[in-house]
């Protein structure tokens, strides 16, 4: 009977299986469809678990004072002293950052041209005897007017693309604006209900499963909260201290746009492993348009910086706040990146980081049920009388 009960379980999901490899394009165009409805209430609960890491604690904070209109109060003021943190601190980084980034452009727009000319002579003072070779440096000749206006003719061109389809394009910001106002309204909503959420989940679980499997459930919950609430203090904590020591060190070695570049590199470096390197590639960059060699000085002083942030702040602040050895996050980065781009290494890391807490309560559990077992049946065996 048993064994009737396998086989039949076994040909259902073989039969799932071949209808869904049968039909796959269809479950995907399905899964898309999904994912388009309820994408932005994703992105809000997204929103509203990074707002309420500065929200839970206010409102604590808040749950202690004695007023009663700060009790009565105390979750919309919280929130509100969230957002407005939140809109400070992006503010904040858009005035450091793009005016620094436009200065820059102008800059490299005016010094390109002399740093090609004087890479030509060197070139060609460096090849003299081989005429060839001078032959074919001269031959390249930048005009760098028609350059310049070829660019300018690009862009005009590309303006004309853009009011030839403005109606597309004009939809497409309508729907964009759309998407982010459903975003920061339901985000809002949670926030305030939250509660309500959480008195759902209880009698949910009280309703249809017993004590034992709610608790591992809650269990299991309070795990993925930790893992994402604790990666996510730890990748700004560490971007903080990165880019703090980075714009120091640039201004005791007297090196350009210190603070823009410092806030650049940490910033970017929320994105795990490579976002140094890319703040670090746009930052040699910045410090190129003023003058090439102090880039290097920029790139030798980095490189000993990111040596410094990978063994011994990221390991520290990161790593012991998520409990995930370094294999499993060097695994998760390169899978996730992968399959879905930044998002699935910033996510990948602490997704990785509750499976394997998760599982290693599961095997803990199971060994010990394994040793009780084998300690019965070495008690149930009675030595034999002589």
């Amino acid at each position: 009977m048993r064994s009737e009960k396998i086989n039949w379980k076994l040909l259902v999901v073989v039969t799932l299986l071949v209808v869904f490899v049968l039909n796959l394009s269809h479950v995907i165009a399905f899964v898309q469809m999904c994912w388009g409805a309820i994408s932005s209430l994703v992105f809000g609960a997204m929103l509203a678990f990074v707002i309420n890491l500065i929200m839970r604690p206010l409102e604590e904070q808040l749950g202690r004072s004695k007023s009663k209109w700060i009790q009565k109060g105390k979750r919309s003021i919280s929130l509100l002293v969230s957002i407005v943190i939140v809109l400070a601190v992006l503010a904040g980084l858009v005035w450091l950052v793009v005016p620094s980034l436009i200065d820059a452009g102008e800059v490299m727009a005016k010094v390109l041209p002399k740093y090609y000319e004087q890479a030509e002579e060197f070139f060609t003072h460096l090849f003299k005897n081989n005429p060839e070779i001078v032959a074919s440096i001269e031959s390249l000749n930048l005009n760098w007017n028609e350059i310049t206006d070829k660019m300018m003719s690009f862009l005009g061109s590309g303006v004309s693309g853009v009011l030839g389809n403005a109606v597309n394009v004009v939809g497409k910001v309508v729907s964009s604006i759309v998407n982010a106002i459903i975003i920061i309204i339901f985000a809002i909503y949670v926030l305030l209900d939250k509660q309500r959420f959480v008195n759902l989940y209880h009698r949910a679980t009280k309703l249809w499963f017993k004590p034992e499997t709610t608790a591992r459930i809650t269990e299991a919950l309070n795990i993925i909260y930790s893992s994402f609430s604790s990666f996510i203090c730890g990748q700004c904590l560490e971007a903080l201290i990165l880019g703090s020591t980075c714009a120091l060190g640039m201004a005791i070695l007297r090196l350009p746009y210190p603070l823009m570049i410092g806030t650049l590199v940490g910033v970017i470096n929320i994105i795990p492993m490579i976002g140094a390197y890319i703040g670090g590639a746009i930052g040699m960059f910045m410090v190129f348009t003023v003058n090439p060699w102090l880039s290097v000085v920029f790139l030798i002083y980095l490189c000993i910086l990111q040596q410094f942030e990978s063994n011994v702040i990221y390991p520290r602040v990161v790593g012991r706040s998520v409990g995930l050895p370094g294999i499993y996050v060097m695994i998760t980065v390169v899978v996730g990146g992968s399959l879905a781009g930044v998002a699935g290494m910033f996510l990948g890391i602490p997704i990785m980081a509750s499976a394997y807490k998760i599982a290693r309560i599961y095997f803990r559990e199971a060994e010990q049920r394994k040793q009780a077992e084998i300690a019965r049946e070495k008690a149930n065996v009675q030595p034999k009388s002589e």
